[in-house]
């Protein structure tokens, strides 16, 4: 009897752990044995976490392009994330240096319940924003349980290197840079080669980026490199032709300020290989860290390194020419693109700057100095005049701000980083295109839940409108950073409808009905909760774009 009892209870429990064990799918590499996880409607999805697509760029693969990963044998435990790239990310305060240069994974997830079981599933890639400086791959801040509630797509988040380890260049074959740009070309080999394994369709693929993820997707869009791997696109907040991704013209200047930094001994008089193995030989806290030297003020320039042109390597190069000049004449992929931006992009970088007065009163003090600067602008007296008269009236010539005036910033950093360059990205786009083949969908967010990214930038709880990030939350599901949205509020009701409408563009491309053609734009909006159905700001009745704000910076950049 005894030994009934304990039979049944070992076939029991042999049974329930059977059930237990995840999802496997075998790829190029070997096997990976992922996880089931619940979406927030209770349906199960496979999750394959701390995938490896190239191999660590530690030692001598620091400051290398992506190698291939050493094929394994048996189970890869893809059941735990793996720790995010060495970064210090500033857009937050007082962030200390955090992550591992061993950092090159990704995260897939895949529906149990597929709405369409007989057709392969899109598959969306994301590359997470953070100025080429910050962010990871985390569920905490990307849950794909809204997108994977859908049952259409699969979802690809990915982690690439940042700062100096993805973007220090030489400017020569000793550290020829845009090595984060070269991650990302990586993961979408691994997708375009695996991707059917797990039930996706290869030729089916859509890039999608925020902040400098989204000014990344248009440099996919550029690169020969990539092209061919994706077939659709969207920029969400970030545009390639935007001052802070202009490549910079003397990269080996760059790398020698920052031996100077760490101070490596004669940075000025080094080869750029004897440099090179220098910053190699320096701890990856120490390098990241660094970085604090090289800043004009407070954490600016923001993005001190960035994607620069590779005209030594042309067959190996991620970018052979200035960005700028390659989208103007439209040498990119003809592929549907979609972009767009929200109420407060300024937000970003205004907020930490508004919310603190100490920082107040150095702007104020040396505005002729620093606001040239934080927009990327020549340092002239009608640079100055021009600045100064648009967004600061009634201040003086040496003290722009004043009491009535200071919240300005925000508009100023949002037309400079994202407005004037969406706008002239699709002015060109549009003009080349003649509103035929591949028109641009455009959307515009407005939507304000009782949470904001406005809270991590200035570190209080005050509204400041919607701002840069904010439609993050209804894509994904951070966790990590705000409370989920009750199941029948008006906020879960704006997500499914935003999941829906990225969904249908992964499937159908542009849709017809919102497009920009002949420099007009039809918008798709995303309001309520607070905002109001005002036209979006940059743009004008009609929705043809604010040629005033247009030529104020045209005339601006172009001294």
């Amino acid at each position: 009897m005894l030994l009934g009892v304990l039979l049944v209870f070992w076939i029991s429990g042999s049974a329930g752990q059977q059930e237990d064990v995840g999802p496997l799918v075998c790829v190029t590499d070997g096997c990976l044995r992922g996880k089931l996880l619940e979406d927030l409607g209770g349906k199960k999805f496979q999750a394959f976490l701390g995938i490896p697509y190239a191999k660590a760029p530690v030692g001598e693969l620091r400051f290398r392009n992506p190698e291939p990963v050493n094929p394994w044998s048996g189970e890869y435990n893809a059941t735990y994330e793996r720790c995010r790239c060495v970064q210090k990310n500033d857009l937050y305060p007082n962030q200390p240096v955090e992550g591992q240069e061993d950092c090159l994974y990704m995260n897939v997830f895949v529906p149990e319940e597929r709405k369409n079981p007989e057709r392969p599933l899109a598959v969306l890639v994301y590359i997470h924003g953070g100025g080429y400086f910050g962010g990871s791959a985390s569920m905490g801040e990307y849950g794909p349980e809204r997108l994977m509630n859908t049952g259409e797509v699969i979802l690809v988040v990915m982690q690439y290197r940042l700062g100096v380890f993805g973007f220090l260049s030489t400017g020569d074959r000793a550290a020829p840079g845009n090595f984060g740009l070269k991650d990302q070309v990586a993961v979408l080999r691994w997708v375009n080669r695996n991707i059917n394994r797990f039930g996706g369709d290869p030729g089916l693929v859509t890039l999608i980026g925020q902040n400098a993820g989204g000014a990344a997707v248009q440099m996919h869009m550029m690169s020969s490199l990539s092209r061919g791997l994706f077939s659709r696109a969207i920029s969400m907040s970030g545009n390639a032709v935007a001052f802070w991704n202009q490549p910079e013209e003397n990269p080996l200047e760059i790398a020698r300020d920052q031996a100077e930094a760490l101070g490596i001994a004669a940075a000025r008089n080094l080869s750029s290989e004897e440099l090179v193995r220098a910053l190699r030989a320096v701890d990856a806290q120490e390098l990241c860290r660094s970085i604090d030297i090289m800043k004009f003020w407070h954490v600016f320039p923001l993005t001190r390194y960035r994607p620069v042109v590779e005209t030594f390597i042309r067959n190996e190069s991620f970018i052979s020419e200035d960005p700028r000049e390659l989208w103007s004449r439209g040498d990119y992929a003809k592929i549907p693109w979609m972009t767009g931006y929200v109420q407060n992009e300024g937000a970003l970088v205004s907020l930490g700057i508004l919310t603190n007065f100490t920082l107040l009163e150095q702007l104020n003090e040396f505005s002729n100095f620093i606001f040239p600067r934080l927009v990327g602008a020549k340092d002239t007296a009608k640079t100055h005049r021009m600045l100064r008269d648009r967004f600061f009236p009634g201040g003086s010539s040496s003290l722009w701000l004043d009491a009535n005036n200071f919240r300005r910033i925000e508009d100023l950093f949002s037309e400079a980083m994202t407005m004037y360059p969406l706008a002239l990205a699709i002015e060109q786009h549009a003009a080349l295109q003649n509103g035929s083949k591949t028109p641009i969908s455009l959307y515009y967010f407005a939507f304000r839940a009782n949470h904001s990214y406005s809270q991590l930038y200035s570190g209080i709880d005050y509204d400041f409108g919607v701002c840069h990030g904010d439609e993050l939350t209804y894509l994904f599901r951070p966790k990590t950073l705000f409370q989920d949205f009750k199941p029948e509020s008006p906020e879960a009701s704006m997500a499914r409808m935003l999941v829906n409408y990225f969904v249908r563009f992964a499937y159908d491309g542009v849709d017809d009905t919102m497009r920009c053609a002949d420099h007009e734009c039809r918008v798709m909006e995303f309001l309520g909760s607070g905002s109001d159905s005002r036209r979006p700001p940059g743009m004008m009745l009609g929705y043809g774009f604010d040629e005033t704000m247009v030529e104020f910076w045209r005339e601006l950049y172009n001294q």
